[in-house]
């Protein structure tokens, strides 16, 4: 293994089934380009594990002397060689962690940093000289877009390659996945679940599964819970062009979820109707999805289904005025179809954008959702999942700037971290 080295896993944006799938309906999820890095290098004290998070302003050392390897690994399970990702997180493990974590104050950096200490003592040995890990995200946190799942499948990609469970990744950009199971990817897919565990108790899966996988998933919980998930990848969704435009209206997903149950109670027949479409529509979707030949065809019905779940949102009462501004703005100046995307009520919109637009007129649009305080991302739906960047596979007079961790904590923003570590840019690149 040679160091420095990085990893990188895409955010996710659901854009069919939002709500439907509370109630057993299939949802399909896509992977986006806005991504977060992960960039691993020696500490220069070997005694020292190093986690920085400057997005959230979290920067922390713990000596690995301090860490009670021996009492957490009497508690760590082990399947073939390797250890398990368990389907809850073990409150032993949990309990002997909390001692390194008491002088964290801020409940995000501890949240953070339990996450990555439950992964690294599993994933790592205390022999492993110290590291410093440091991430940066060009996705925004905390707009239901997967950053935590998208930190999460870094963390355990990065600690599961130093810690020997899986080889650096072999795919090029644009190479076909062939293979339905790809072992290392399911084990880094696993535990970055129990990152999401860490983050969100119980988490659902899709959002580490898009991240990991790439592409597209569709993914329908079961009426039984002693049922597990239905989840279907698909890995080959080539790359489209989306406008991911943020209200920066907060919204509780909760509330909303709560009132399309309010009305589900009142309006049974017509909201089962409505939930009935909602199903027909995710699976119309995937046959699309899933067709070997992705061309403009299927980019036109995916642009009208994407116009008639919205409509179908809306009549279950989750839109909000922003939303339904920035799909009248994204019709006046004829750039693609709109739907909001997640638990609605403000958040974020996705516009799957016509192939026709002139880049001219998708600025003139940018502007427009500006002035009414709208953030928009240019970015891309589908594409690769979790990927690594060695040192020797980057061009030689490009190596200290790339690798450089001063470097990568001093850009200012997804631009700047984007111009130097693109994964559609920097050759080097590998997927999983």
């Amino acid at each position: 293994m040679t160091l420095p080295f990085f990893v990188s896993a895409p955010g996710k944006v659901i854009i069919f089934g939002e709500h439907s799938a509370v109630y057993s309906k299939p949802a399909i999820a896509a992977a986006l380009s806005l991504r977060a890095y992960l960039l691993v290098t020696p500490s220069k004290d070997p005694k020292k594990i190093t986690l920085n998070f400057p997005d959230v302003e979290l920067s922390h050392s713990w000596n690995k002397e301090d860490i009670p390897w021996d009492e957490i690994q009497a508690h760590v399970q082990f399947k073939d060689g390797r250890p398990l990702a368990t389907e809850e997180l073990v409150p032993e493990i949990t309990n002997e962690l909390s001692g390194v974590l008491s002088d964290l104050e801020s409940s995000l950096h501890y949240v953070a940093s339990h996450c990555f200490l439950y992964m690294y003592t599993h994933l790592c040995s205390k022999e492993i000289p110290g590291m410093t890990f440091s991430i940066r995200s060009t996705l925004p946190i905390g707009a239901g877009l997967g950053s935590s799942a998208s930190v999460s499948v870094c963390l355990a990609s990065a600690l599961a390659v130093l810690g020997g469970h899986v080889q650096h990744a072999t795919l090029h950009q644009n190479d076909k996945v062939t293979k339905n199971h790809n072992p290392e990817a399911d084990f880094i897919d696993s535990w970055s679940l129990i990152g999401e565990k860490c983050y969100h108790g119980n988490p659902s899966g899709i959002d580490n599964a898009v991240a990991t996988y790439g592409g597209a998933v569709m993914y329908q919980r079961m009426k039984n819970p002693s049922q597990p998930s239905v989840r279907t990848n698909m890995r080959n969704l080539p790359p489209l062009k989306l406008l991911l435009t943020n209200t920066k209206i907060p919204r509780s997903t909760a509330y909303l979820v709560g009132q399309v149950g309010k009305i589900n109670e009142k309006y049974p027949k017509t909201s089962a109707s409505i939930l009935e479409a909602m199903e027909h529509l995710a699976n119309d979707a995937y046959q699309i999805m899933t067709r070997p030949f992705f061309g403009k065809e299927e980019k036109e019905k995916m642009r009208e289904l994407v116009n008639i779940n919205h409509g179908l949102l809306v009549a279950l009462g989750v839109s909000h005025p922003s939303l339904e501004n920035i799909k009248i703005i994204s019709e006046v100046n004829k750039i693609g179809a709109t739907k909001l995307t997640g638990a609605g009520g403000g958040g974020c919109a996705i516009t799957l954008v016509n192939d026709d637009v002139a880049e001219e007129t998708i600025q003139r649009t940018i502007d427009e959702f500006k002035t009414h305080g709208y953030e928009t991302y240019e970015t891309t739906l589908g594409g690769k999942g979790v990927a690594s960047l060695q040192f020797d596979l980057v061009k030689e007079d490009l190596r200290d700037k790339v690798f450089s961790d001063e470097a990568f904590a001093s850009y200012k923003d997804r631009f700047e971290i984007d111009g130097v570590l693109s994964v559609d840019n920097l050759e080097g690149w590998r997927f999983w």
